[in-house]
């Protein structure tokens, strides 16, 4: 089956998902298209962008990661973006790819680009228009708009390992603790949700539509 993960930016698959990711990835196809070019402002400009894609390609093998769709547009300002021009490219990816299930980013976020990149999955998910059966949200560390309140669990408690492998691979993104792109933070958060479904370790998501 093939399965798509929507990223804002390179490295939200792994802190959202990469133990479901490399889950899935034993028995689906996994492909990940990345809405920016994870790169805020940087002096060396495209050197920059190439080793944050140089980064998320090496997480992905961790992760299983079958193929990559990078879309480069600018982060921090998807706002900026034709709301028509992003759901144009990511209609192109569901066309192409044909996935059953769409993993995106949370509503709840306060990173608009999140926000952003969670409206235009809705649109092109459309029962209308695209095969895709399920639609789910996955969860990041850090501050939300509103509370993310989970509907579906996955126990990740093999899977964890892998998941923290991966994100070591964003070698500038990694911070130390009690910032939320610590590797304590993300374990902090894979530990609470273990508790709240009965695992040792688990990601969180919320289920946004499924056809049955």
């Amino acid at each position: 089956m093939n399965i798509l993960v929507i990223a804002p930016h390179p490295d939200d698959e792994s802190i959202g998902m990469g133990g479901t990711i490399k889950k899935l990835s034993k028995q689906n196809n996994i492909h990940l298209c990345v809405l920016t070019d994870g790169v805020v402002f940087d002096s060396s400009g495209r050197k920059m962008i190439l080793k944050r894609k140089d980064a998320c390609k090496n997480s992905g093998k961790i992760l299983g990661i079958s193929s990559y769709t990078f879309l480069d547009f600018p982060v921090m300002k998807l706002d900026s973006i034709s709301h028509l021009e992003i759901n144009s490219e990511l209609e192109k990816i569901i066309r192409k790819f044909n996935p059953k299930i769409v993993y995106t980013a949370s509503r709840h976020d306060i990173n608009k680009d999140h926000r952003i990149a969670f409206e235009s999955t809705l649109v092109v998910t459309r029962p209308q228009s695209s095969n895709v059966k399920q639609v789910f949200s996955y969860e990041t560390t850090g501050m939300t708009i509103t509370q993310f309140l989970p509907t579906v669990f996955e126990d990740i408690s093999k899977e964890f390992k892998y998941k923290i492998k991966s994100f070591r691979m964003y070698k500038s993104e990694l911070r130390p603790f009690p910032h939320s792109r610590s590797l304590k933070a993300i374990e902090n958060l894979a530990i609470q949700r273990g508790i709240e479904s009965g695992t040792k370790k688990a990601e969180a998501f919320e289920l946004i539509r499924s056809i049955n």
